[in-house]
């Protein structure tokens, strides 16, 4: 007899011990994996957010760069336009060289 109870009714409940253990372990496990599953979804979105903040940097940096362009007011006067757009060293066309 042991803590005042038959040997056959210490197994029963060592069982039952045991059993509620398992299960209390397999719940700790999936709130785990649950938790390591929802950290590395974070360290994705972390990785996108810092992309998509580079880009959104980079595009505000050409459209300001193109505002400043644009605020230069040339007159068309000014503007060359090169009429030879292939200078000719010869007649054929084979020649024809860009520039």
């Amino acid at each position: 007899m042991m803590f005042g109870l038959p040997w056959w009714a210490i197994i029963p409940i060592i069982a039952i011990a045991g059993g509620l253990f398992i299960e209390y372990r397999k719940q700790e496990l999936k709130a785990e994996k649950k938790m390591r599953a929802s950290s590395k979804e974070i360290n994705e979105l972390r990785k996108i957010i810092h992309g998509l903040k580079a880009r959104i940097e980079k595009l505000e940096g050409i459209v300001q760069s193109q505002k400043t362009e644009s605020k230069k007011n040339v007159p068309l006067d000014d503007i060359e336009i090169k009429d030879d757009y292939y200078s000719e060293d010869g007649n054929s066309s084979a020649n024809r060289v860009r520039n």
